[in-house]
This record gives C-alpha cells, structure tokens and sequence, in this order.
C-alpha cells in the first residue's frame, strides 16, 4: 500500500512538473479567455457588419426618395412653365381678339348736296324731282266741291319705291288766302290719276306722271305753292302762283 501510494504521488508531481513546465499557449487558464475573447471579436465583427449593411440599404433608399422628389420636382416646374408660357400666348392674341370684337362705327348719313330748290317749275331735291306741269285747272271733287287739280312728272332718286302722293303731301304745301288746303278725292275722269297718284309705287330711278287735287275754298283767290327743304325741313322762300281767275 505504501508502493502505491508512492508511486500516485510519483505520477501526481510528474504530471504536474509536466503541466506546468508546458507553453503558455497550451494552458487552460490561456486557452479558455482566449477563446472567450475570439467570440467576442465574432460577435461585434458580426454586429457591425449587420448595421453596415442596414446602414447601406438606408442610405440607398435614402437616394432613391430623393431622385423621385427630384422628378416632381422638375415636373412641377415644367408645369409651372408650360402655364406661362400658355398664359403669355393668351395674352399675346387678345389684341387680335379686341380688334374682332371692337363695334362697327355706325355710317353717317350721306351727306346732302341739294336739300332743295324751285326754278322754272321744277321742284328738284337729293331724293326726288317734281315737274310741274302748265296744265292747271278747276274741276269738281267726289262730293261736288270745288278743288285744283295740279298735274306734274314725279322721278324718285331713292333707293327704295316711293308712293308720288306721300312724297308729294310731305314736300309740297298748297295755301289759299293763308289757309293750308287739305286733299280730296276725284271722280270720274280724273279719278284714275288721281288714284294711281295716291296708291301707286314708284320704283327707284323711275319717273312717274301724276297729279295732286286739293279742295279749295275759292274759285277766284290765288292758290300758292310751297317747298321744302329737305336737310332742315323748312319751307323754301321761292314759291310758285297759281291763278285761278
């Protein structure tokens, strides 16, 4: 027993001659730290390169948002400019726009040349002529009364169809003793000239030979003509006798 337990001891201080006569780098008290220190090295490498890499991809993202942006962005200012430069064109074609739309000037009246004048029995005007005819005479109206009947040659300067006895009623005033004389109508021969005075149309250019037939108040006073001027709607100072005796 005693043998053997020498012999434990004897290995026992051998081993341990040998453990600690061995390199630093095959000891436990080395190996297990540094083992421990490698996996902490791993550790924080791999730590790292995982935000690294998110890192990375935020800052990827981060690029592409902003490139976007970039595009509204210059898309907006197309827009804003396109805008512009339709409102410039707007604004450029408005005078034209204007000028179609200014109101016509209203045309003046033509302007008068003759308003009126009386010679020699012509009666002549811008508008029309009256010839009055030397065939003046008495004759009895359609209720018996005495009346004058004037015959004359009617032309309308006008652009339109004239009734002779309207133009002549508003042109030409007959008095008898300071008394305007009023029209009357006609019987038997001298109705259809008369009628065909008072009814009838004249076209423009055209002459016409009419009469006129006023009821008189006196087969022995003077009758006197009057005529008008057209421009100022005044009687003319020359006027024409008419004798009845």
């Amino acid at each position: 027993m005693k043998r053997q337990n020498g012999n434990s001891r004897s290995r026992m201080t051998r081993e341990a001659l040998r453990r600690k006569r061995s390199p630093f780098y095959k000891k436990k008290s080395f190996i297990i730290p540094l083992i421990l220190v490698i996996i902490i090295v791993i550790g924080i490498f791999t730590f790292w390169k995982i935000n690294s890499s998110n890192n990375t991809n935020s800052t990827q993202s981060s690029h592409k948002v902003e490139k976007v942006t970039s595009k509204k962005s210059t898309k907006k200012k197309t827009t804003k400019k396109a805008k512009k430069n339709a409102a410039q064109k707007v604004t450029k074609e408005q005078p034209a726009q204007k000028v179609e739309k200014q109101p016509e000037q209203k045309q003046t009246a033509p302007q008068i040349k003759n308003p009126g004048t009386y010679s020699d029995l012509t009666y002549d005007t811008d508008w029309y002529t009256f010839k009055i005819s030397n065939e003046v005479k008495l004759i009895k109206d359609a209720n018996g009364d005495a009346a004058l009947m004037v015959k004359y040659n009617y032309t309308n300067k006008t652009n339109n169809n004239e009734v002779p006895q309207q133009v002549q009623n508003n042109a030409i005033m007959l008095k008898q003793d300071g008394k305007q004389l009023s029209a009357t109508t006609a019987t038997g021969d001298n109705a259809a000239i008369i009628n065909s005075s008072n009814n009838g149309q004249v076209q423009a250019g055209k002459n016409f030979d009419g009469a006129l037939l006023v009821k008189v108040n006196s087969t022995t006073s003077e009758v006197t003509m009057y005529f008008k001027n057209i421009q100022t709607n005044d009687w003319l100072d020359s006027t024409q006798p008419l004798k009845l005796d």
